[in-house]
């Protein structure tokens, strides 16, 4: 009876948080990001962090993570509960709001967050790993240089970055507010300090967030630090 009841405790209190989150985000009408957090709230954690912390466990580590871009929380959560002390940082305060109005009160003291663009970012050194999911793409081109050199210094030795980066072929490649990369351009930026422990090249018809197909060209990639 006890087991029963405490199952039901946890699930109207999950219940709760959802909902909670659902009408934060559906009372939000600023938020050009609202209808992706709806469709990104309740996802599995991306692949490349569920990769990245694989790696991590086989070495027996564990330690400081950053969220670059951290949405709806979905990797956020996932690094919580994996016992990561993770700082979250996005641009839109809706993100923040949505992302502590999921998680359990007994891990709020591992969370940092910050409601920053890229061009203002400023992420703590000696950091075990770096994520950042489908994010960087939305990096400013005339910010991408100074952001990514943040991220290599906020890198210790041994730590690892995991993410996303758009491809010259992908539809919205165009775009003058997204950073491109080609598959040449993006092997330089991990050359000499990195070595690339996982890379996936998805270049078609993709379905979006909500359901939409669209022409992705994107580079999956989870890569450790070698070198300073």
């Amino acid at each position: 009876m006890l087991v029963i009841l405490a199952f039901m405790f946890i699930f109207c209190r999950s219940f709760a948080l959802d909902s909670h989150s659902s009408n934060l985000i559906e009372n939000n009408e600023s938020s050009k990001w609202g209808n992706y957090y709806l469709n990104t709230i309740h996802t599995e954690p991306h692949k490349t962090l569920i990769l990245a912390l694989k790696y991590f466990q086989l070495e027996n580590n564990i330690g400081n993570a950053v969220d670059l871009g951290a949405g709806a929380g979905r990797d956020t959560i996932f690094l919580l509960k994996a016992g990561w002390q993770v700082f979250a940082l996005d641009a839109e305060q809706l993100s923040i709001d949505v992302i502590i109005n999921q998680i359990d009160s007994e891990l709020l003291s591992n969370l940092k967050v910050a409601v920053v663009p890229f061009s203002e970012m400023i992420i703590p050194n000696e950091l075990n790993l770096i994520n950042a999911s489908y994010s960087l793409p939305f990096c400013k081109p005339e910010d991408f240089a100074l952001c990514w050199k943040k991220i290599m210094n906020g890198l210790i030795i041994g730590g690892r970055f995991c993410g996303q980066f758009f491809g010259v072929h992908d539809e919205w490649a165009n775009s003058p507010n997204l950073t491109i990369h080609t598959f040449d351009d993006l092997m330089k930026l991990f050359e000499n300090q990195f070595v690339i422990e996982y890379l996936q090249i998805e270049n078609g018809l993709i379905p979006c967030a909500n359901g939409e197909l669209k022409h992705w060209h994107i580079y999956h990639i989870v890569a450790k630090k070698i070198n300073y």
